[in-house]
């Protein structure tokens, strides 16, 4: 029984929403905080907000009488798929700011205002253990979020590193080892939210980590 509640940051996405039908199942109190508005109007006890960073003041509101919570960050975006679809600029930027600065600055200011227990979790991927040609921004930021949150010295966190996740966002890529549904990812997540440090949804993946670290570059940028 999970005593805390979940706070979702980036509640619209996929993964999140199949961990919201989870926790309701399960009668687990959970909060969305999302950016879009059709899906706060189907989401029970969501809260809209145009910008996560300029909007903190309303996200600190509503956590700030709660004793304990676990904060889940599932902002991500995936644009780069070279030499196929090569980023614009904005992508370039949106690609750093929803994938690091957003939930690197939220859990810092979080971490630092709410009086309560916390845990806060993110979504990170295999490509922040070496970030590679293909998707090099993408993993660039998941990999400064990781050794981000490690420097801040929280006193609970945990990294979840996933692979292959059939979203919209993997559309059009090629399927890999251990890829999982949106389905099946909600539920490692929920698994493992006890765990504490950098973990995998499976073994078969820490497996692949172990091989992503010695590889040389020359030969994952092929891949």
């Amino acid at each position: 029984m999970v005593e805390e509640e979940f706070i979702l940051i980036g509640g619209s996405s996929e993964i999140a929403q199949k961990f919201y039908d989870i926790c309701l199942t399960n009668n687990i109190r959970i909060t969305v905080i999302t950016r879009n508005k059709e899906k706060a109007k189907t989401i029970h006890n969501s809260i809209l907000v145009n910008d996560y960073l300029k909007d903190y003041g309303e996200i600190l509101k509503v956590i700030k009488d709660k004793k304990k919570i676990i904060v889940i960050f599932f902002n991500g975006a995936l644009y780069e798929n070279r030499p196929s679809q090569f980023p614009t600029q904005n992508q370039q930027l949106l690609t750093t700011e929803i994938n690091f600065l957003i939930p690197y600055n939220l859990c810092k200011k979080l971490n630092h205002d709410y009086l309560g227990e916390s845990k806060f979790v993110f979504i990170s991927s295999m490509a922040a253990i070496k970030p590679r040609y293909k998707n090099y921004l993408y993993g660039l930021s998941k990999f400064s979020l990781e050794q981000s949150i490690k420097k801040l010295a929280l006193s609970n966190f945990l990294i979840l590193r996933f692979g292959k996740v059939t979203t919209k966002m993997s559309e059009e890529h090629d399927f890999a080892p251990f890829t999982l549904t949106s389905e099946e990812a909600a539920s490692k997540l929920l698994s493992k939210i006890r765990k504490n440090g950098i973990k995998y949804p499976n073994f078969g993946l820490f497996l692949i980590s172990l091989l992503l670290k010695f590889l040389p570059k020359r030969i994952s940028d092929k891949y």
